[in-house]
């Protein structure tokens, strides 16, 4: 299932790998809208997902199941006239959730499937700082979606002798956070907060899947020490390498797809330069004739050219008056 978040990007489009079917696509809601969540007892769920749940253990078609979740989501005063679920399917057999998954002759597949899947969910480990003045920061991290990973910073332990400690954190390279972004929906801090943590500072690293190298992230400490009443800095780096989907190196397919279809249009270009030239040097070569051959030529040539048309405006004719 897919949940869709418009941020001024061009509509979506699916483009099916091949003629195989039985692949379905449900969206929680349609283009350019937005999807909606409740908090419910601290938890944030999504409403697509709220209904998803009541009818997803039903031994029934797939595509039934989302009709029924879509009808309930249109039924929600709470989205009326903001939110309409999106149905696509390719359903050729009447497959269900409930039904039996088959291992028999996919083993290597499904284990492959299982690897990736942890690996694209598996969070940098938690991280305990000790600074030379006696402070004791954790660094924690929470994955937001598979490719924007949250970074926490809490103080846990400060000496007597330090004040007014505040703790920031950065990354290298620098991630933009999108969600930062001016004209963000405001639907969206439900989902970025979360109130069973109080940290003292939070560090969002958005796609993930563009990133090339480790991530390293700057924990920079500051504090007043009660002596002599100055401000004081200190720093340290935790490396969490490449997290979650930024493991699957994405961007070398993404390169890969741009040189080939760099390299195709390259060659088409080629293709197109030596055809230009074919025909210039065949002009050349008839200027270069009798100007009597060159008048026969000319002529037939109009003649053959002349009747061409013709034919086809007919055939075109004729094919729209039949699609009439």
């Amino acid at each position: 299932m897919f949940c869709r978040y418009n941020q001024g990007c061009i509509p979506s489009i699916i483009k099916p790998l091949g003629p195989n079917g039985n692949t379905v696509y449900g969206y929680a809601t349609c283009e350019d809208a937005e999807a909606y969540e409740v908090q419910d007892g601290g938890k944030s769920t999504g409403i697509f997902t709220k209904y998803l749940n009541k009818h997803i253990l039903q031994a029934d078609k797939v595509t039934h199941v989302l009709e029924r979740v879509s009808e309930d989501v249109g039924k929600d005063p709470l989205v009326t006239g903001k939110q309409a679920v999106e149905i696509k399917h390719t359903m050729k057999e009447p497959r269900s959730l409930t039904d039996t998954v088959r291992t028999t002759g996919h083993t290597k597949e499904l284990h492959l499937r299982d690897v990736c899947w942890k690996q694209a969910n598996e969070l940098p480990r938690k991280k305990q700082l000790t600074f030379l003045c006696g402070v004791e920061v954790e660094v924690s991290f929470s994955a937001l979606f598979s490719n924007v990973l949250m970074a926490f910073a809490t103080i846990k332990t400060t000496p007597d002798h330090t004040q007014d400690c505040t703790v920031m954190l950065s990354s290298n390279p620098p991630m933009e956070d999108i969600f930062s972004r001016p004209g963000r929906s405001e639907e969206m801090d439900s989902l970025l907060f979360n109130e069973t943590r109080n940290p003292d500072c939070t560090l969002r690293l958005c796609s993930l899947q563009k990133l090339k190298e480790s991530v390293v992230i700057k924990v920079d400490l500051h504090y007043t020490h009660k002596d002599n009443n100055l401000r004081h800095t200190e720093s340290q780096q935790v490396d969490i390498g490449k997290p979650l989907v930024a493991s699957f190196r994405l961007y070398r397919e993404n390169r890969a797809a741009k040189e080939k279809k760099t390299e195709g249009a390259t060659a088409q270009s080629m293709s197109n330069i030596s055809h230009s030239k074919s025909q210039q040097h065949q002009t050349l070569a008839a200027l270069h004739r009798h100007f009597t051959r060159k008048a026969e030529c000319a002529a037939k040539t109009a003649t053959t050219r002349s009747n061409e048309p013709e034919e086809n405006d007919e055939n075109e004719l004729q094919d729209f008056r039949t699609s009439e």
